[in-house]
């Protein structure tokens, strides 16, 4: 795939043509119904991250959602482009990701603050805010190219198999959390056992959904399994409208739906970038976060770059990949977007689907550009429980192999250790639980606890399933 020079330059790779050659095999799958599915999910996730905004003091931004939103999806699209041109793996999901937005929504409500105490109107802040972040964004892809180019994040490799697989199942499980939240139409953040009870005929069909399609998927391992249990779940959902006569207004109101905003005209998207209004003096403010975010970025970035090398069974350029990250970033804040990674669990959706083309990266941008240009919103037809059906199944999956299955595979030291990490990171948060789970690991080793090979990948493992371990 040709590249453009200027970008081709900063992540020139001579491993990268032949890495690309020997993760490329033919496609045993649908790229194309693959990435409407991702491209259908991907809107509803970058629908839900308008929190971004909204976390910002109060509901200064609500009335500028649908404009800001739009400018998410935008943003999107750049990212998935950038990904399907510099990226050595072909089945890569890149999108406007968490790491970075929970940096960006600190960033916007401190200028919101600030914006208020001096007495700033309304479009002056939305103006500071809006192109801050995007020169900040900028910022975060320079600095990650800089960490790729010095070959920084290659020592990420040195992580313990059985402390990414800890890893690996927190991903799942914050799948299964964010499909339930989805489902019972509550926020991750105010989601209780309690709600999800209240909301029990939303949250059920969904998660049998995922089971019924995990259990399917993993018995008959073809590549029509999951096509035709989308098919069928929808089918099922129309169906009963049609029985009951419900229009697709009672089954929103009802609750089956999530309600969506009429969609802004495209002219609009770029409306509160305005240079001629930015109050310049409150970025020096931003540097500490900005920081923090490279630090954070390029760390969570090569994590997934990790659990993606243990899943592929193939030596990834972690340095590489980073760049591209990076790159992805500064085209994204050169067009006034946010900053963006890998979706590590849509990555693993299209490598598990059996996805090895570049196509459906790019038929996944071309249905986020066909959404971004649509005078109505895609979401206000399609059920709740058919995302949650999908992150429940990416849950099972990832939960049920790294937390139980892989347990015949390796030491029982290195089996608790995974299981640890997993723990550690739901009491503190990915960083901590990850170093913690490292500390783990070296307290075994040193000690003469037997936690077996610093890596095992997963062609071994189910070798070992298969032949015995030897």
């Amino acid at each position: 795939m040709g590249t453009i020079p200027v970008l081709s330059s900063l992540i020139d790779n001579p491993q990268h043509d032949q890495l690309s050659s020997d993760v490329t095999q033919p496609s045993v799958a649908f790229p194309g119904k693959s990435s409407v599915i991702e491209a259908i999910t991907e809107l509803h996730k970058e629908k839900s991250q308008q929190s971004v905004w909204i976390s910002a003091t109060d509901t200064f931004f609500s009335p500028y959602m649908p404009v800001l939103v739009k400018l998410t999806l935008v943003s999107g699209i750049v990212h998935q482009l950038c990904f399907c041109a510099f990226s050595s793996l072909p089945f890569a999901i890149g999108q406007v990701q968490d790491a970075g937005l929970i940096f960006l929504s600190n960033m916007a409500s401190d200028m919101v603050k600030a914006g208020m105490e001096q007495d700033d109107s309304a479009d002056r802040i939305l103006a500071t805010v809006t192109v801050s972040l995007s020169l900040c964004t900028v910022v975060l892809g320079v600095g990650l190219v800089v960490i790729g180019r010095l070959r920084l994040a290659q020592y990420v490799r040195m992580l313990p198999t059985c402390v990414i697989g800890g890893y690996l199942a927190f991903i799942g499980w914050f799948c299964g959390i964010a499909g339930i939240g989805l489902m019972a139409n509550v926020s991750q953040a105010t989601l209780t056992p309690t709600l999800v009870l209240r909301h029990s005929d939303k949250v059920a069909p969904g998660i049998a959904g995922g089971m019924v399609i995990y259990a399917l998927v993993r018995r008959y391992r073809h590549m029509a399994v999951l096509p035709a249990c989308i098919v069928v779940m929808l089918g099922i959902f129309y169906m009963t409208m049609w029985l009951f006569g419900a229009t697709f207004d009672d089954v929103t109101r009802d609750g089956w739906i999530r309600t969506t905003d009429e969609p802004p005209q495209l002219r609009r998207t770029w409306d509160y970038l305005r240079l001629d209004l930015v109050n310049w003096s409150g970025l020096p403010r931003l540097v500490t976060s900005e920081l923090g975010m490279i630090f954070i970025v390029a760390l969570s970035s090569s994590l997934d770059v990790a659990a993606i090398e243990l899943e592929l069974n193939d030596q990834l350029d972690y340095n590489h990949e980073l760049v591209t990250v990076g790159v992805s970033n500064i085209v994204s804040g050169l067009t006034g977007g946010y900053t963006g990674s890998y979706i590590f669990s849509q990555s693993i959706f299209s490598l598990r689907a059996g996805i090895r083309s570049r196509v459906a990266g790019l038929v996944l941008a071309i249905c986020q550009i066909v959404v971004l240009i649509l005078p109505f919103s895609l979401l206000q037809y399609v059920p709740n429980f058919f995302f949650g059906a999908l992150l429940s199944m990416i849950c099972i999956d990832l939960m049920y192999e790294w937390l139980w299955d892989v347990r015949t595979t390796i030491t029982q030291a290195e089996h608790m250790i995974s299981l640890s990490t997993f723990l550690l990171i739901q009491l503190f948060n990915v960083e901590w639980g990850i170093l913690l789970g490292v500390c783990l690991y070296a307290i075994c080793w040193k000690t003469g606890i037997d936690v077996g090979d610093l890596k095992i990948s997963r062609q071994q493992r189910d070798n070992e399933v298969k032949y015995g371990a030897t």
